[in-house]
This record gives C-alpha cells, structure tokens and sequence, in this order.
C-alpha cells in the first residue's frame, strides 16, 4: 500500500492562507497538490469542491435535499462557504500529524 508522503505544518499554514484569502478555486489546487502527494481523501473531495465528479455532484445533491427537508434554503454563497469550511477542517485534522 502507498503510504502519503508527509507534510508540514509550515505547508498546511500556506494551504489555509491560500484558501482563506482565495475563493473556491483555492480549496480545489489544495487538494489537488494533497491528491498528488497521495491524500486519496483529497481525490473525492475535490470532486466535492469542483462539483465535476459524479460523486462530487451527488454529495451536493444531498446537503441541498437534506436542507430543503429541513426546510431551509441553501445558497450559492452558504454552499460554498460549507465548501471551504470541510477544506479547511481537513486542513486542521491533517496538521496533527504534520511534521
């Protein structure tokens, strides 16, 4: 099995700046260069993020039926903004085992 090559924190730092003061394109390079460093969580969710995947377009799918159960509208901008949320707590979860 391919074990992920490791971070750092210094690099998950720049990652979280990149995409706070980016916008949703941001989160997607993340995990792009995370995918190619072999963080096979970043491969689906990238998919999330670009909504280009079938299961991207059917996790987006379900956080709008979910809210529209819950009857509550989800907007583009509150979508997104969940968006960038589940990038930057991967992040987080990612930085306790960074070097």
């Amino acid at each position: 099995m391919f074990e992920a090559q490791k971070i750092s924190k210094s690099q998950i730092k720049a990652w979280r700046e990149q995409i706070e003061n980016g916008d949703l394109s941001d989160a997607g390079e993340v995990y792009l260069q995370l995918a190619k460093r072999g963080y096979y969580y970043a491969k689906w969710a990238y998919g999330v993020e670009s909504a280009d995947t079938i299961t991207g377009h059917g996790a987006l799918e379900f956080m709008q039926a979910v809210a529209t159960e819950k009857q509550h509208i989800l907007t583009q901008d509150q979508t997104n903004k969940i968006r960038k949320e589940m990038a930057m707590a991967y992040l987080s979860k990612l930085e306790e085992n960074a070097l």
